[in-house]
């Protein structure tokens, strides 16, 4: 059987390489799947914490528990905490970063031992923090010792520079605790030894800062635990705080839901609930799972397409292969063969290919994966960002199940053909069947399911997007939508083409030359054979089209979109300094210090720079209406128009007209439009509007805008009740000089534009080196990389990008194996028609004539049903996408590069299709055709 398998795979080596080859990408498409999840969702959680640290400046990866130990005999209470806290770690599944114990004894009365008349009475707490010998610098004194005592026997404690101010003390001065006994009886004594402050202000080692220890003295660990632990410990009452720090870079996947079960645990059910702080990673972990969750869905129902296309391909190559066995099948029965010994041949052969199959495309997956996870844009890849691909459980299931369906796919079809016999052969070609779809009417289920979620979109628009904003994945059935409308208008086609190939066939009866009629009547008596093939031509073509409309319809959209809110390089806020302090003193005024503006020259690679009063909190007053919030933006008309702009599409005139007649009326405003459409506001209208700190003046309406740089003209946002608002945003332009002289000088923003090859990460040193304090600082570079890098965005380019490889490769394949299959078949026929007279140029022509009835065709319809599928679905999609995020009018964006690339493989299919049939009629051998048909 083993032999008999192998010459059978050796006589067929190109319909078996083409097996082999459907089994590789099937494989290597369906592993790479849980490898790129894997490794994106790896990805995704260490950005999600690592983007929370850059905007809050705080450990994100950080729990805090806090317990007041009163009377606690012999420390149980602290032991038991402390036995919580060292494993802590190693419950939630993390690698420990740091940990920090700080335990702070109720404060007490203490006295000078050197009798200073201006200490007063005083109280201070002792306390120790764990590890601070390594973290501190001293800017008087010395560290306590390895002891902690004198040689007098006193205990040496150190103070930060706010305690040492507010407490009045001095370096090496005696003080007393009445109340404090030792274990003789005797009131304990310390000695200021040391003033510290923190050696690296960056370090989140400093969970308490020196500034929040300005009423306590910091003993040696070991030492307090001694006087105040233990046997002591139910003498006094110690407020212990616990900071368990872990490493979130080393965050995986599975790591992250362990840490959050088990967090969720220990915060809900465990026996340290109680003192264990809800940490504040639990929302950057609830924000990664619902995405997680929508990432997941979607990029499983994108590839759900490429994977049938990648099984209906090896369908299609193995029914080819048992057509061409049949007679082959036949006779082996008829002499002896059973129907199980055939059954196993296949079976044998289909997992010897999938074996191979699996060889190859586990390691193409591998790449696959790495393609998924450099893929920039659609068809564009930065090699630089690439994923660390890690073999998971899950990724040998995939492979497991993968080989199953392919051996499947392959072996299946063997049950009907290993009961062939020749009685059976010649009644199978003599009577002619429906195809299966035909009968249950597959064409019209597919189109009724796909324009009910069409219409279902349609209607229920509003309730899919706060679906979205409440992180839920959208409905399976609207992004199958797509596929199944495609499926089904090609099947329509093919129910729909042997009508019109016979309507062409009558129209032109009388005038068909032999080759035309030949070509007809077999396109008529034997066109069911190649529906098949139609469908996968136009399959390719609409998924195709429609992959490459969505990727870049969905990406550029959002590219657009962050371009328009982040109108400029660099837009930041310095903290100016004020009279805040002075306030409580009659007839004070809050008066700000306004740094030096010329400063913003020396920026690194900056080409201009302006200011912007950027006020969210003011407010506007229309006559006989009460106050509105507003956004006041007071801008230098030329500056602010060197270096921003809004496109022509978006504005009933070109901007830098809004610009100008803002320039000539100095008192005048511009206002957004939603004023007009909601309050009824006219060009002329004079309006009262505020600043937030009260200050109130009046301007004319000049005109109305509906897009500004940086304005969003309404926020979606969910309410706590779980309901959608659509929150409207009125927006006020006016000159900055006005402004500043009605209501003073206050801070401003600062918008630069950088040169082309600026950058930026000098001008982040710049700011570090001038000693900028920053209230706001936005980087335009960081956030269009944060949309290029977007997990969801970024899967779906690489997801669609490789199937539209895939789909190129096997339409390629698969269109030319078969013509060259069905030629061979046919050999015996062209022969006959060669020996009655017809030349090679008219058997040419007559395959010419199935080729465009067949391929061009099918070309022709997919483009066209392409392009309905790509208006109808994706704004659909769209909204998957881009919910509340989008303030841009959603475009529909088709480059024409992925056209020329699309139909430009197609053609070259063509081509080579056309060319190898030449070279295979003008090789034919009529006599052995002939007698071929005489045996």
């Amino acid at each position: 059987m083993l032999r008999l398998m192998l010459q059978k795979i050796w006589h067929k080596k190109w319909m078996v390489s083409c097996l082999l080859l459907g089994c590789i990408l099937l494989i290597a498409t369906v592993v790479s799947f849980p490898l790129y999840r894997g490794a994106a969702f790896d990805r995704m959680v260490r950005d999600e914490f690592q983007d929370a640290l850059a905007q809050n400046g705080v450990w994100p990866g950080m729990n805090r528990m806090t317990m007041i130990a009163k009377k606690d005999q012999n420390g149980a209470m602290t032991a038991k905490m402390e036995s919580v806290f060292k494993t802590l770690s190693q419950e939630l599944g993390v690698t420990e970063k740091e940990s920090i114990m700080h335990y702070v004894l109720d404060s007490a009365q203490f006295t000078s031992a050197m009798n200073r008349q201006d200490m007063g009475q005083r109280y201070i707490s002792l306390s120790f923090y764990s590890g601070l010998p390594e973290h501190v610098k001293m800017l008087s004194g010395e560290m306590y010792s390895e002891t902690g005592l004198t040689e007098d026997g006193e205990i040496e404690v150190v103070v930060s520079q706010e305690s040492m101010v507010k407490n009045n003390l001095l370096v090496g001065e005696s003080l007393k605790y009445p109340h404090l006994k030792d274990a003789e009886g005797n009131p304990i004594c310390m000695k200021v030894v040391g003033v510290f402050a923190e050696k690296n202000r960056n370090d989140f080692y400093w969970q308490v800062k020196p500034a929040q220890m300005n009423q306590e003295l910091l003993m040696n660990e070991q030492l307090f635990r001694q006087f105040f632990g233990g046997e002591n410990a139910g003498k006094y009452s110690v407020t212990c705080y616990y900071f368990s720090l872990f490493e979130h870079q080393d965050l995986t996947a599975e790591s992250a839901a362990v840490l959050e079960r088990q967090t969720r645990w220990l915060t809900e059910e465990s026996s340290v609930r109680n003192v264990l702080a809800k940490p504040e990673y639990t929302e950057i972990l609830d924000s990664y799972m619902r995405k997680k969750d929508r990432i997941e869905a979607a990029l499983f129902i994108l590839q759900v397409p490429v994977l049938i296309l990648l099984g209906a391909f090896l369908f299609m190559i193995s029914g080819q292969m048992y057509d061409m066995e049949r007679n082959e099948i036949s006779v082996m029965k008829s002499r002896g063969g059973s129907s199980g010994q055939m059954f196993r041949l296949y079976l044998f052969q289909s997992v010897f290919l999938t074996f191979l199959g699996s060889l190859l495309g586990i390691p193409l997956g591998v790449l696959f994966c790495r393609i998924l996870g450099s893929t920039r844009n659609f068809l564009e890849f930065d090699v630089r960002r690439s994923l660390e691909v890690t073999f998971r459980t899950e990724v040998w299931v995939y492979a497991a199940v993968a080989i199953l369906i392919s051996i499947a796919i392959m072996t299946i079809p063997a049950l009907k053909h290993s009961r062939l016999t020749i009685v059976k052969l010649k009644q199978s070609n003599a009577v002619k069947k429906r195809a299966l779809w035909e009968k249950l009417f597959l064409d019209v289920i597919c189109l009724a399911v796909s324009l009910y979620g069409y219409y279902s979109y349609s209607r229920n628009k509003e309730a899919i997007i706060q679906n979205v904003l409440e992180g839920e994945s959208m409905d399976p059935l609207l992004y199958l939508s797509s596929s199944l409308f495609i499926v089904g208008m090609g099947l329509l086609f093919l129910r729909l083409q042997p009508l019109l190939v016979r309507l062409i066939f009558l129209a032109g009866k009388r005038f068909w030359k032999p080759a035309s009629y030949a070509s007809f009547m077999e396109n008529i008596k034997s066109g069911r054979k190649q529906q098949f093939i139609m469908l996968f031509m136009i399959l390719t073509v609409s998924l195709g089209m429609y992959h490459a409309t969505v990727a870049r319809t969905i990406l550029q959209n959002a590219v657009k979109n962050a371009d328009y809110l982040e109108p400029v390089d660099i837009i930041m806020q310095e903290i100016w300094q004020d009279n805040s302090a002075d306030l409580s003193k009659s007839g004070a005024e809050l008066k700000y210090i306004e740094p030096k503006f010329v400063r913003y020259s020396s920026m690194p690679g900056v080409k201009s720079y302006t200011k912007v009063l950027n006020d969210e909190n003011a407010s506007l007053r229309l006559t006989g209406k009460a106050s509105m919030g507003c956004t006041l933006m007071g801008i230098h008309t030329r500056e602010f128009g060197e270096m921003t702009r809004v496109p022509n599409y978006l504005t009933e005139k070109n901007y830098y007209e809004y610009l100008n007649l803002l320039a000539e009326n100095p008192k005048g405003v511009l206002v957004s439009k939603n004023m007009k459409d909601t309050y009824g506001c006219e060009v002329g209208d004079t309006i009262t509007y505020n600043d937030s700190f009260g200050n109130s003046t009046t301007g004319k309406i000049l005109d109305f805008v509906e897009y500004w740089p940086g304005y969003r003209a309404n926020t979606l946002q969910l309410k706590p009740d779980g309901t959608m608002e659509n929150r409207e945003n009125l927006l006020v332009v006016a000159n900055i000089a006005t402004v500043q002289s009605e209501f003073g000088i206050y801070p401003y923003e600062v918008w630069a534009d950088l040169k082309d090859d600026a950058d930026v990460s000098a001008v982040y040193d710049w700011i570090e080196k001038e000693g900028f304090r920053v209230k706001k600082f936005r980087d335009k570079a960081a956030v269009m990389d944060g949309v290029y890098n977007d997990p969801l965005l970024q899967g779906t380019n690489g997801v669609l990008t490789m199937g539209f490889i895939v789909t190129i490769i096997l339409c390629a394949v698969g269109y030319l194996i078969y013509w060259i299959m069905s030629i061979r078949s046919r050999e015996m026929l062209f022969g006959v028609l060669r020996a009655c007279g017809m030349h090679k140029g008219e058997v040419f022509q007559m395959l010419t004539i199935e080729q465009f009835f067949s391929g061009v065709l099918s070309i022709l319809v997919g483009i066209g049903i392409g392009g309905l599928t790509s208006k109808m679905f994706v704004p659909m999609l769209q909204n998957a996408y881009a919910a509340a995020n989008q303030v841009l009018p959603m475009q529909l964006i088709t480059d024409p590069v992925d056209m020329y690339r699309l139909f430009g493989v197609i053609a070259g299919v063509m081509v080579l299709c056309l060319f190898t049939l030449i070279l295979l009629v003008f090789k034919m051998n009529v006599s052995k055709a002939l007698k071929l048909g005489e045996e």
